[in-house]
């Protein structure tokens, strides 16, 4: 609801606008009322109306000084001025103050009750246009950013404890506890794509749960810890949690799902310790397919899936079943995941055939072999597998054990995941810098925002975020301001533009939100700027 505040010290002028409206019927809130600026000004500041009616002359503080205040500390607020002088000046010094409206007194109540109307259409115009609240996109990709620079520094174990919790309270995350537990999970949607909608309506779940935290990892899934005091509690909410998400995951058949849960720890330096098992329990969303839960206690009951239940064992690697379950992990697989990935394909083998050398040689030639065509796939020499792991032709030479056989396929494995992951990241080095291209030539566009760009890119807007934060060091739209006022100080100093003129040419559809965006960003009006004002070193700066 709009809320307006009324500043008149003619009492019998305040009182008849208060009566002759019917502010519930017109869907305003009437927010307040005083008899002159001075006092008006701090009750303003508290209710914070989104259009202040106010007379010009009045003991104390006039209309001006106080619409002078006021657009310096509510830029959105838009102010209609009653005055009963028809004087330029006033006129005049109302305009530069950004004034919505100047009316002359006497005017009959329809008249302002049509003037009012008008503005509250513009006020609920702009609040309905999702790309003019940039400071709530900005704090959430902020927010984003910063979850996932505190889930990588619990995972890694690499930054002292003081400086975890104050990332975590940062967040308005209360990590102090006694137990901790990591869950990484994925939830695919038709053809394997992360179903944008249910990623919020999942963080909003666990966010009911109290000491749960959500990080969503990008590409590689989800993660959750969960938090409590007394270990017991902690393993029954897990499980009657995990149990609510598989049924409301499963409220739409087209998504698939997998989770892996680690051990419980008690010290936030082991919350890695947790990490790791929870990834050797996710790994296996490769081997025994999607739709499961896997706790890492577990895994000696996870074998390799197959729609074939008669296959004979020793024939695995050769099974079409198999082959798709190394190579979706070639493609989608983490360097993380390599080691628990082998534990569970030679796992699920058996210690029987793993101790006969020409079936562990074979295991290893086929193995290798798919490794060879999926780098071929890639453009990539294969000689790069020989160069760092030793060519295969020695390796067999060897007197070949189960163990031996894992490493060496380990050590192949890794190094093809880094080679295609280097791929991977100088296609989206190119990528961000067309997206970055297209920011710059389109910065000055209504309809630029981060959906628009990700489209371009072909890429999730999550992904698209995520990937632009990390390797820009700023989000997008902290990045999109920055080109805007840029801009705009150039028009400041090198034209004679109008503020509002200048707004719209940067890419703003009101003059108010790039009048409130300039001051934010720059620690100044656009008026101060234009004048000479500098901004002082830390001026400027979201926190």
């Amino acid at each position: 609801m709009i809320k307006l505040f009324l500043v008149e010290d003619e009492i019998v002028m305040r009182d008849g606008i208060k009566s002759q409206i019917d502010w519930k019927k017109e869907d305003i809130e009437f927010a307040g009322e005083a008899s002159d600026g001075e006092l008006a000004y701090p009750m303003i500041l508290e209710t914070k109306p989104d259009i202040l009616l106010t007379d010009i002359k009045m003991p104390f503080m006039d209309g001006l000084e106080l619409s002078a205040l006021v657009r310096k500390e509510l830029p959105e607020t838009r102010i209609i001025i009653l005055s009963g002088y028809d004087e330029f000046s006033y006129a005049q010094r109302a305009v530069s103050l950004g004034v919505t409206e100047y009316l002359l007194k006497p005017l009959p109540p329809e008249e302002l009750l049509g003037c009012i109307r008008k503005v509250k259409k513009e006020i609920e115009q702009e609040k309905s246009m999702p790309d003019l609240d940039w400071r709530e996109e900005l704090l959430r990709e902020q927010s984003d950013y910063q979850r996932q620079m505190l889930f990588r520094a619990l995972v890694m174990g690499d930054r002292p404890l003081a400086e975890l919790l104050r990332m975590a309270e940062k967040l308005k995350m209360n990590i102090t506890a006694r137990y901790y537990r990591l869950l990484l999970m994925t939830v695919r949607e038709g053809e394997g794509v992360r179903p944008a909608a249910f990623r919020e309506e999942l963080s909003g779940m666990l966010d009911t749960v109290k000491g749960w935290y959500f990080f969503d990892r990008g590409e590689n899934g989800y993660a959750v810890l969960a938090t409590g005091n007394d270990g017991k509690e902690l393993d029954e909410c897990v499980r009657e949690t995990i149990g609510l998400l598989v049924g409301q995951i499963r409220t739409d058949e087209t998504r698939s799902y997998f989770i892996g849960v680690g051990e419980s720890v008690n010290r936030i330096s082991d919350i890695g310790k947790s990490f790791y098992e929870a990834n050797r329990a996710f790994s296996c969303r490769f081997i025994a397919g999607m739709n499961r839960v896997v706790f890492s206690s577990d895994l000696s009951g996870v074998r390799l899936r197959t729609d074939n239940p008669g296959l004979d064992v020793a024939g695995l690697i050769t099974n079409e079943d198999t082959r798709q379950v190394l190579d979706n992990f070639m493609r989608t697989g983490t360097y993380e995941e390599t080691d628990p990935f082998l534990e569970g394909v030679f796992r699920s083998i058996g210690e029987k055939n793993l101790n006969s050398r020409i079936f562990l040689n074979y295991l290893v030639m086929d193995i290798y072999f798919s490794m060879i065509r999926f780098l071929k796939e890639m453009d990539c020499p294969a000689e790069k597998l020989d160069e760092k792991c030793g060519s295969i032709n020695s390796f067999l030479k060897e007197d070949v054990s189960a163990s031996r056989a894992r490493e060496y396929l380990g050590l192949c494995l890794k190094e093809l995941i880094k080679i295609r992951d280097g791929n991977t990241r100088r296609r989206y080095g190119r990528l961000l810098r067309e997206a970055v291209r297209y920011i710059d030539e389109h910065f000055d566009s209504e309809d630029i925002s981060l959906n628009r760009v990700a489209e371009e890119a072909s890429i999730s807007p999550n992904h698209f975020s995520s990937i632009f934060s990390q390797e820009m060091g700023i989000t997008f739209i902290e990045y999109l301001i920055q080109k805007r006022m840029e801009r705009a100080k150039q028009l400041l100093r090198t034209t004679q533009l109008r503020s509002s003129e200048i707004a719209y040419q940067v890419g703003y559809r009101d003059p108010h939100y790039f009048s409130s965006t300039f001051r934010k960003t720059q620690g100044m009006t656009a008026t101060e700027y234009r004048s000479g004002k500098n901004a002082g070193p830390e001026q400027g700066k979201e926190d």
